[in-house]
């Protein structure tokens, strides 16, 4: 048969030579490569996302050290289901009381509870596509998810919940409508799309709506935030709706309104459950009558839907009160007028960064609220034409209760030497079931002549202490009692005096339900009534007073810790207006902020108001400021060589092991020694890769210390750890008024990072900065506009995980109040309200913190004692990603050192915020008196090359290293404990795999080209 094909010619020896070895060359490059770049740089994330055969890097000890009891730190649990449980019935209660009840009708048939039985089970409806999936928190750091769902909580709780209009919701045509995630993957992408399922899709539905007859409709708005992104004030990029374009995220678009005016007209009690952690527009809850009942429902962490239906049953009274203020206009208060997408351009119209300007100065939430209010009473002048009652729906402090209490007996004792005063309180059942209730104490600090000239701001009121009562049965009282203390009622004045100021004159303190109530007290006592424009009656009787006889600057002039170091101005330079073009009250119109910039250039923004960036053309010099970097950036003043000469060298002999300075003074000079044995290698990698840990020093034995995110529970940057509880937001927990509360979220989540497959030492909370507006991203993840409240609440937290041997790292050190280009924000702001506002919430847990008792083994002359410390319970801080002024906040001596460590006495770490590169410096961190870089591979590095840089980095490590013996991370070790190796990580089966392959096809490879130049020269002979 004659060929019909050409044989095909086969490829030669040389070219299957070169082709195959190209390939298994870099095949082979790639299997070495591979090991060698993922253990050096990613090993951490590698052993987040697979896992390893154990948390903790074991000590290896001797017959003797074995016999000592070496846990210093153990859970009050005797096993894991049995905290689990109690964590889960503490999510569930706490998240319930830090639920607010804005809106109750007690008129037959309306309002809250709604009384159910399990033999007469109430109907309920559940109307909107968030009822499948409500808000537990936000996205971030801060990520959390929900147990269950609503239908199963509200059965539980024997209502019988509408099986139709659920399954609309879960299976049928309305599972495809759903609020849209927020920010996604710390914000390189955002979804707001609010999507609910409108009305005419539920009306063709044959059946569905009538399937709500002879229900209690609840409708549920939901909202969600996250970290890296601030909620949009514009929805135009988020709805294809032209009325909903110019609308923004915290109000309700008209699909929401659509089904809420349906079910207004239709039912004659319905439920609104308002599921944000962000203060919601409300106004229009006045247009529809037959809603007869709000509750606010920030995120309840894993409980949120068992919480929710505990309210609704009445098995809670609610007793949750607000942290922030709900205006009708979330656009109405000054800070708004700055706050979003500024963009600085140079005089080339090139991009020179971003900023905020925080213009409005201290009067911030109520403080601006109700000062203006106040002033617009006692007929101040250049008030405005300011309208309280059309601005505030719902005032800070502000909570109903399903029962009613009276307060009567109140009294204020004289100031102790202290300057201790405490508020006596009886708090009265009035009502017809069990319930508490929050007393709240403010001050009215007179406003003098002397700050008027000098720009030294006094809110009407300030929150100075407050209470939460226990459970009040029906005609029980109890006596209440609030601490107060005369050093909440100081000024900073930035101006004259330059430190902290007492006016002379009376200082009236109230006890109150609300910050607007606290005003109309304090109105009344000066003999104001409705007819100068009161919006209530106030109680003159639940007023006591305090008189400073003498202007006073020099009392608080002074370090708390350190008499030595002055209390005084450090951030003139980072005031971005004039000073006395702050917001003031002697001209509340003339001084109300302007919007920086302009939106002429349109740049979009699909967050923006108007759907445009704000752009400002700033000077070559402001440029130049912002983009420096490095020590000289630092405001450090010590000359490099005057640092360089306090270098006391590396990789000397010794004894010493970091476990012998556990319990030792801050300022023990065996520090030096024990800093002295370590090597370059072991400084150079704690300080530049302490994402998630401190790396182990095997020099000094460090074993290496987990440290690990989340306030709503535990967990690294691939997610939560191995156990499910998610714990309340934190402005849920703020929300409930009660301290304890928020002691007991810090202790249990030290509780858990004690679990053996956690084994954490640090964590990444609390976080304190200021919900400067409702917009915020992580408003979740901070407890309230005022920093009283915030600070309380993180004291509490800090000190009950400090009791276990966490450190927590409480965030982010300052300024750090919107998301919204965080990296390198440069933010402004006048000192006065930097100290008052910003930075009171850290102040308060640094010199508030009190000390807790830890173990340890004194190791001297071959033998062991076993003895106790007592040690400070806070010992770390997180800095932020913006600027303060010009200077990142992490690489800021003014911040770091002088406030922080000088005039506060703070002695422990300080850990950078997520380093990706670019302006984070670690020459300029440690230069400042920051420690260790939240880094666990790429950004910049310190490079410990010469002598100035060497000493700072020994700075850090006496701070990192005080921080880390002083916590469980000891756990395990005395002295004569050797640090062993990591516990093995299951990546490195994979490496393995990959070699092992790798070689096999190598083998493969090299017979075959052995083989065909075999074949090949055979042909050939």
């Amino acid at each position: 048969m004659a060929k019909t094909e050409k044989t095909r010619k086969k490829m030669s020896a040389k070219w299957f030579t070169v082709l195959i070895g190209s390939l298994l060359a870099l095949l082979i490059a790639f299997a070495i490569a591979l090991p060698a770049v993922t253990v050096t740089q990613f090993d951490d994330v590698m052993r987040d996302f697979f896992g390893t055969a154990g948390r903790k890097t074991e000590g290896t000890g001797n017959e003797q050290t074995e016999k000592l009891d070496k846990e210093y730190n153990k859970s009050d649990f005797k096993s894991v289901k049995e905290l689990d449980d109690y964590e889960q019935k503490f999510v569930r209660d706490a998240g319930a009381e830090g639920f607010v009840l804005l809106e109750n009708k007690t008129e037959a048939g309306k309002g809250l509870p709604l009384a159910t039985s399990a033999s007469n089970k109430t109907k309920v409806s559940l109307f909107s596509k968030n009822v499948t999936k409500m808000t537990a928190g936000g996205t971030g750091s801060g990520v959390g998810y929900i147990n269950g769902d609503l239908k199963s909580a509200m059965e539980a709780q024997n209502y019988e919940v509408n099986s139709t209009l659920w399954d609309f919701y879960t299976k049928g045509e309305g599972k495809d409508y759903k609020l849209g995630g927020g920010v996604i993957n710390f914000g390189q992408s955002y979804q707001w799309q609010i999507n609910e399922c409108p009305l005419d899709v539920m009306q063709k539905q044959s059946g569905l709506l009538d399937s709500a007859k002879g229900t209690t409709p609840i409708f549920v708005f939901s909202r969600t935030g996250g970290e890296g992104g601030d909620l949009p004030r514009y929805m135009g990029g988020y709805t294809k709706i032209e009325e909903d374009k110019d609308k923004h995220y915290l109000e309700p678009d008209s699909v929401e309104l659509g089904i809420i005016q349906y079910l207004n007209d239709n039912f004659t009690n319905v439920i609104v459950v308002v599921n944000t952690n962000n203060a919601f527009e409300l106004g229009w809850v006045k247009d529809y009558p037959n809603i007869g009942a709000v509750v606010w429902a920030p995120g309840a962490g894993g409980e949120t839907y068992n919480a929710l239906a505990d309210v609704i049953s009445g098995k809670v009274t609610p007793s949750g009160h607000l942290v922030d203020t709900f205006a009708y206009d979330a656009f109405s208060s000054p800070a708004m007028m700055n706050m979003g997408d500024f963009q600085y351009l140079d005089s080339a119209g090139k991009s020179a960064g971003f900023g905020i300007s925080y213009d409005e100065g201290i009067y911030v939430g109520y403080k601006y609220y109700e000062t203006r209010y106040f002033d617009k009473v006692m007929g101040e002048e250049k008030v405005g034409t300011y309208d309280y009652a059309a601005a505030v729906q719902y005032p800070f402090g502000y909570g109903k209760s399903y029962t009613n209490f009276e307060w009567s007996n109140f009294t204020v004792s004289p100031k102790a030497d202290n300057g201790e005063i405490t508020v006596k309180v009886d708090v009265k059942n009035v009502g017809t079931v069990a319930g508490k209730d929050a007393v709240q104490v403010y001050v009215s600090a007179p406003y003098t002549a002397y700050d008027r000239e000098n720009h030294v701001e006094k809110s009407a009121v300030s929150l100075v202490g407050f209470a939460k009562t226990g459970k009040i049965e029906p005609n029980a009282t109890e006596n209440v009692e609030v601490k107060i203390n005369v050093s909440d009622f100081i000024s900073y004045d930035d101006v004259k005096a330059k430190t902290y100021i007492l006016d002379e004159g009376d200082y009236l303190v109230t006890a109150a339900e609300d910050a607007h109530a606290a005003a109309n007290n304090v109105l009344a006592y000066k003999e104001k009534t409705t007819a100068n424009g009161m919006t209530a009656a106030g109680d003159k009787t639940f007023v006591g007073v305090w008189n400073n006889p003498e202007f006073d600057k020099t009392t608080y002039s002074k370090s708390n810790v350190n008499k030595d170091v002055e209390v005084t101005n450090r951030f003139d330079a980072s005031n971005y207006i004039a000073r006395d073009k702050y917001l003031t009250r002697k001209d509340w119109e003339g001084t109300f902020p302007v919007t920086h910039g302009k939106q002429t250039a349109k740049v979009a923004s699909v967050d923006e108001k108007n759907g445009y960036v704000w752009q400002e053309t700033v000077s070559d010099d402001i440029k130049a400021k912002i983009a420096a970097a490095g020590r000289a950036a630092s405001n450090n003043p010590m000359s490099d060589a005057d640092a360089a000469k306090k270098f006391n060298g590396f990789g000397k002999e010794g004894t010493l092991e970091l476990i012998d300075m556990r319990g030792k003074a801050f300022d023990d000079p065996a520090w030096d020694a024990l800093i002295s044995r370590m090597t370059v290698k072991e400084v150079t990698t704690i300080i530049n890769m302490a994402g998630y840990k401190t790396d182990g020093a095997k020099s000094i034995n460090k074993p290496k210390a987990i440290d690990l995110d989340g306030p709503a529970g535990l967990n690294s940057m691939v997610g939560h750890e191995s156990y499910s509880i998610t714990y309340p937001s934190e402005v849920n927990i703020a929300a409930s008024w009660n301290k304890e509360i928020s002691y007991e979220h810090g202790n249990l989540v030290a509780e858990d990072g004690l679990r053996e497959n956690v084994l954490a030492s640090g964590w990444y909370a609390p976080a304190m900065n200021i919900h400067r507006t409702p917009f915020a991203g992580r408003n979740f993840e901070y407890y309230s506009e005022d920093p009283f409240i915030s600070g309380v609440m993180g004291v509490e937290a800090v000190k009950a995980t400090a009791k276990k041997g966490m450190y927590s790292f409480i965030k982010h050190f300052a300024l750090n109040d919107q998301e919204g280009h965080r990296t390198g924000l440069a933010t402004w702001s006048n000192e006065q309200a930097m100290r008052e506002i910003y930075f009171k919430p850290f102040q308060m847990c640094v010199e508030q913190r009190g000390t807790v008792e830890i173990k340890y083994w004194e190791y001297k002359d071959g033998q062991y004692t076993e003895k106790t410390a007592e040690v400070p319970a806070c010992l770390a801080i997180m800095s932020s990603f913006n600027r303060i002024g010009y200077t990142w906040a992490g690489g800021d001596y003014r911040l770091l050192t002088q406030v922080l460590r000088q005039e506060w006495g703070f002695n422990g770490m300080v850990i950078t915020d997520y380093d990706n590169g670019g302006y984070m410096n670690k020459d300029q961190m440690v230069a400042a008196g920051g420690d260790v870089a939240l880094k666990q591979y790429g950004g910049s590095n310190i490079a410990l090359k010469d002598d100035t840089n060497k000493f700072y980095a020994q700075q850090a490590m006496h701070n990192v290293l005080y921080t880390v013996v002083n916590s469980n991370a000891m756990n395990g070790y005395v002295h004569g404990v050797a640090v062993g190796a990591d516990p093995f990580a299951y990546y490195i089966l994979i490496l393995i795999a990959v070699g092992v392959v790798a070689a096999g096809l190598s083998v493969w490879g090299g017979i075959a080209i052995w083989q065909r130049w075999k074949a090949e020269l055979s042909q050939n002979k």
